[in-house]
C-alpha cells in the first residue's frame, strides 16, 4: 500500500515569528487581523506567557490533517495484521455469504 505525502512548505524563521500572536493581542481587537493571517499551510501560532498554546488552522488544513491521521491509522492496523496474523486468507465467500453476487454497474472507483 502506497501513501500520498501532501508537500510541505518549510516555513523560514521570519514567517513562523510572523505567523505568532499573543492571546493578549486577540483580547484587545486582533483577532480579526490573526485569521486573516491564516492560509492553507499557513497556520497562526497562538501564545499565552510565551508559550505556544493554541494553532489555529484553515479548515482545509484540518480535514487534511484528521484524514492523514485516520490513513495512518489505517495503515498501522494493516501492518498489525499482516505481522501478527495467523496467515489465514478469506475469500469473498468467507466474507459475504455463499449468496453474495458482485455488481457489474460500470462504475470504475477513482484513486487517488
Amino acid at each position: 500500500m502506497r501513501f500520498q505525502i501532501s508537500q510541505r512548505r518549510n516555513m523560514s524563521a521570519a514567517s513562523i515569528l510572523d505567523s505568532m500572536v499573543s492571546v493578549t493581542s486577540l483580547n484587545h481587537g486582533g483577532a480579526s487581523k490573526a485569521l486573516s493571517q491564516v492560509g492553507d499551510n499557513h497556520p497562526v501560532v497562538v501564545l499565552k506567557n510565551n508559550q505556544p498554546s493554541a494553532v489555529i488552522i484553515t479548515p482545509a488544513d484540518y480535514r487534511r490533517l484528521t484524514q492523514a491521521e485516520e490513513d495512518f491509522a489505517l495503515y498501522q492496523e494493516a501492518m498489525d495484521r499482516l505481522h501478527n496474523g495467523d496467515g489465514t486468507q478469506l475469500t469473498d465467500i468467507d466474507v459475504f455469504g455463499e449468496h453474495y453476487h458482485s455488481v457489474n454497474d460500470g462504475f470504475e472507483p477513482e484513486f487517488e
